[in-house]
């Protein structure tokens, strides 16, 4: 499903550079609890992202680690992309579902507790190397 995302980006001009992806579902965090780790990774080069990320403090960092190091290793196998240059274009985190479960209070009532679940999606990109403008001379001159 995601080569053929891939291939419809390449036949409408958009995208002229390789990605490999990986995804996690059902993590049992919070949406928002995965975006406080991601937004700080996206943009980096992949060895920078994992640097700051095995030294979080936060929970979830070491499961957006090991999906990063899985996208990596999805680069160098299946896509021959030179893991020196990869960077991680984009971390998606989507809610997956949710648990409902119950706490019993007082005078006979009860109150709601929802354990929501998250999906996540690591697009890596390959960096270009830049062309290094030459300039023409001209004989005679």
């Amino acid at each position: 499903m995601v080569t053929v995302a891939i291939k419809k980006l390449q036949n409408h001009n958009i995208m002229t550079e390789k990605l490999a992806v990986a995804y996690l579902s059902a993590v049992k965090s919070s949406p928002l609890k995965v975006m406080r780790v991601t937004k700080s990774v996206s943009g980096l080069s992949v060895s920078e992202a994992l640097k700051l990320l095995q030294f979080s403090k936060l929970k979830i960092a070491s499961v957006v680690r090991a999906l990063v190091y899985s996208a990596m290793s999805n680069a160098e196998n299946n896509h021959n992309m030179d893991v020196d240059n990869l960077y991680v274009k984009g971390v998606d985190v989507g809610r997956a579902f949710a648990l409902r479960r119950f706490a019993a209070r007082g005078r006979g009532k009860s109150s709601s507790i929802i354990k929501t679940f998250s999906n996540i999606r690591v697009i890596l990109a390959e960096k270009q190397p830049e062309k290094k403008a030459t300039k023409k001379t001209t004989k005679g001159e």
